[in-house]
């Protein structure tokens, strides 16, 4: 059987995820008030790219792409983003939103990532390609 890749591109601000505030009474949030929207969008857009008769990837999974972020007016790092959001939180909220749209089992099953930041040159969000490793 050949193995299964699905391209995936998504609009809207990429948020981090795994940065989290103590709110008190042992209770922590994530940070970014962006990364429930950012999730829905990447979730939205898997969905969409895999149809209704996808059956979610149970095996190893490489993602390659891009994120693209807006620039800022002013930036320390005007030829790339390098600076915050951290690319490894980046990703932490891509994962975690294709195992919510059924694309993958769970992102564990990630056992390679190729993503970079660049600067958007129109919209912001993603633009990447899972491919089943076997």
């Amino acid at each position: 059987m050949r193995p299964r890749s699905l391209r995936i591109v998504a609009h809207g601000s990429p948020a981090a995820q795994g940065s989290k505030k103590h709110v008190g009474n042992g209770r922590m949030v994530e940070m970014s008030k962006k990364l429930p929207g950012w999730r829905a969008d990447v979730e939205a857009a898997a969905r969409l790219a895999a149809g209704p008769a996808w059956l979610p990837i149970n095996a190893a999974v490489s993602v390659t792409g891009e994120i693209r972020l807006l620039k800022p007016r002013t930036t320390k790092y005007p030829d790339a983003p390098a600076g915050a959001p951290d690319l490894d939180k980046l990703q932490r909220a891509i994962g975690d939103a294709l195992t919510l749209s059924c694309v993958i089992t769970d992102d564990a099953r990630i056992t390679h990532w190729n993503i970079r930041k660049v600067w958007a040159e129109n919209l912001p969000g993603m633009d990447i390609t899972i491919q089943e490793i076997t």
